[in-house]
């Protein structure tokens, strides 16, 4: 969408920032932007419900960078899809933080009327994970289901190359702009995603990744789909803050059962122990959903598939996705976090300085989770009100159940929302009896 409200859309998004909780609130009482953007002083002030600093920002009225990114994406073929557009996922919309817009490269899918996966895995993915993770987008794809993912290293890049050689729909969500390609490894796969479905981000076209990206970027993985298909990851996986998310907006969790004692098995593994539903198959996954999407559901694709998509490694090299690719430098577990190229603009500096200080207000509690120490302030800061404030009710060194903490206050479904959340952070343990204790 290119419409007279573009640019202002683009205007309010960089006034909001990415994955802003006070947006809805700003979506509920105004029409479009251009009502914001012509506001000013007093009747910004009388704004009900968003922080004094959102409403110092909507008062900078200057259209520069807007001007300059709808330029940059008119001149390079990237569509804008805003938050009032016809095309712009009702399931996004659904979610706390809802991303004001999507900058988007290629055709996005209607994803409103399909049934929608994300499929998440671990980088560093064994021969069973990568045979498996195709296998079973290639048979989604040709069952005519959207297969989404964060077109990262290792699980992620092999669903995106089943789904592809299938024939489906398949969707990218990136931690980064549009212009950057993030890893730069899967930039021939990144092209064939924006031929034959889309790669989408919330983030500006030239902005570069950052540690504190990717926590954000996997809320709208798990935003755009029915469920979440975790297919490998140590319990320290970045896949797992995908799960996460997940659980926190209601959607179905999916995880592929690994041998014990693989530790690519652990995430799944637990996964499954605490609830998750199994997905040995794409058919495990369809058949929940038979009831609601039979009628779009492509079951003799679905049939056809299961003799056909077995994974051949010169189908990941027509992609541009190889083996060679996971080993050396890139054969090591990493979160979605993961540590990108410093850069040394001001803005850059600027952002590792917030996030120094933001590590100092983290709780500090001894992490044995899924989060490395170091990761723990950007993916803290990820998470929603409740479960922060959950997490600051917990008493020190002794079980406690979830009504001790309802009892100030929290509806019992969010406690034990916010729990399981905490728990695959690492920062919380569930133990016998419904009890948990903080870690």
């Amino acid at each position: 969408m290119k419409d007279k409200n573009t640019l202002y859309w683009i205007w309010l998004s960089e006034r909001l920032g990415v994955a802003s909780k006070q947006f809805p609130r700003l979506a509920d009482k105004y029409n479009d932007p251009y009502e914001l953007y012509r506001l000013e002083g007093e009747a910004i002030d009388g704004i009900e419900g968003i922080s004094r600093g959102l409403k110092l920002k909507l008062n900078d009225k200057s259209l520069e960078n807007a001007y300059s990114i709808l330029k940059y994406c008119n001149k390079n073929g990237v569509d804008i899809i805003a938050y009032d557009d016809d095309r712009y996922p009702s399931r996004l919309k659904n979610i706390e933080d809802p991303p004001v817009l999507l900058y988007c490269l290629g055709k996005l899918p209607d994803m409103n009327r399909r049934l929608c996966v994300g499929i998440v895995g671990t980088r560093k993915m064994s021969e069973y994970g990568k045979q498996t993770a195709y296998k079973i987008s290639y048979e989604l794809g040709a069952a005519n289901v959207c297969v989404v993912s964060g077109m990262a290293l290792g699980i992620d890049g092999v669903s995106a190359c089943g789904a592809l050689e299938s024939g489906g729909a398949t969707v990218a969500v990136l931690g980064s702009g549009i212009s950057v390609v993030y890893p730069k490894e899967h930039e021939k796969l990144m092209g064939v995603i924006a031929k034959h479905g889309a790669v989408v981000t919330e983030y500006p076209p030239l902005e570069r990744p950052n540690p504190g990206n990717f926590p954000k970027r996997n809320r709208i993985i798990s935003g755009l789909c029915q469920s979440v298909v975790v297919i490998e990851g140590t319990k320290r996986s970045g896949s797992l803050i995908t799960a996460a998310k997940a659980i926190a907006q209601g959607r179905e969790l999916f995880a592929l059962p690994g041998m014990v004692g693989q530790s690519n098995s652990d995430g799944p593994n637990d996964l499954i122990k605490n609830g998750a539903n199994v997905a040995r198959s794409a058919a495990d996954i369809i058949e929940h959903y038979d009831f609601l999407y039979h009628d779009v559901i492509n079951y003799r694709g679905l049939t056809k598939a299961k003799v056909s998509s077995e994974l051949d490694e010169k189908i990941l090299n027509k992609y541009g996705v190889s083996d060679i690719y996971y080993k050396g430098r890139y054969a090591q577990e990493e979160t979605d976090t993961v540590a990108v190229e410093q850069q040394s603009d001001k803005p850059r500096r600027e952002k590792e300085r917030r996030v120094s200080s933001e590590k100092k207000q983290t709780p500090t509690t001894h992490n044995e989770g899924l989060i490395p120490p170091d990761k723990l302030a950007a993916v803290f800061e990820s998470l929603d009100d409740t479960t922060k404030r959950v997490f600051s009710l917990l008493p020190e060194g002794e079980s406690f159940s979830p009504d001790t903490v309802a009892a100030h206050g929290i509806d019992i479904g969010d406690v034990i929302t916010a729990l399981t959340m905490l728990e695959i952070c690492g920062l919380t343990e569930s133990l016998p009896g419904g009890m948990y204790i903080k870690k």
